[in-house]
């Protein structure tokens, strides 16, 4: 594979892992913002205050008094559901669960493109100081195209030479 082809697929690798990244780090601020909104749930499952301060978005809440402990709760689609607290406790708790199962998925294959770029640059290495594996060394399991001082399995065949004669 030619130098440039190297390069390419390492920044093809590269995006893609940022890609992943950025993924990640949305999948943290969700998390981050659903365990905050577990904790104000549990609070008024627990009946500790009579009073909150309910977002109406972009950063303007207004105080609330509570008139009773049951939430409404948008299940999808602008589906709107009465829930006690224990049953919005259990909705986020779900959607943590999913969200960290996602995140262990995109943190696997942030691992295996990590994996493929070190392959690559070693593979890029090795073009570069001649030391070609293709199988043509004298040992039938081989893999270098010659043998060489870098060779392990050469070193390994030599040891082992030696361990038969001594015999």
């Amino acid at each position: 594979m030619e130098q440039q082809q190297y390069m390419m697929k390492m920044q093809m690798l590269g995006q893609e892992a940022e890609k992943l990244e950025q993924q990640l780090q949305m999948i943290d601020q969700q998390s981050s913002d659903l365990n905050a909104v577990l904790e104000s749930v549990q609070v008024i499952k627990e009946g500790k205050s009579k009073e909150l301060l309910a977002n109406l978005g972009k950063g303007i809440f207004v105080r609330a008094d509570l008139k009773e402990k049951d939430l409404l709760v948008n299940i999808g689609k602008d589906v709107i559901v009465k829930k006690t607290p224990e049953q919005t406790i259990q909705v986020i708790e779900d959607q943590l669960g999913k969200l960290a199962a996602g995140k262990e998925q995109f943190v696997e294959r942030i691992a295996e493109l990590q994996n493929e770029m070190q392959n690559l640059l070693l593979q890029v290495q090795r073009e570069q100081s001649g030391h070609k594996h293709s199988s043509a060394c004298e040992h039938e399991d081989c893999e270098c195209e010659t043998p060489c001082e870098d060779c392990e399995c050469e070193h390994e065949h030599k040891e082992e030479k030696k361990k038969a004669k001594k015999k």
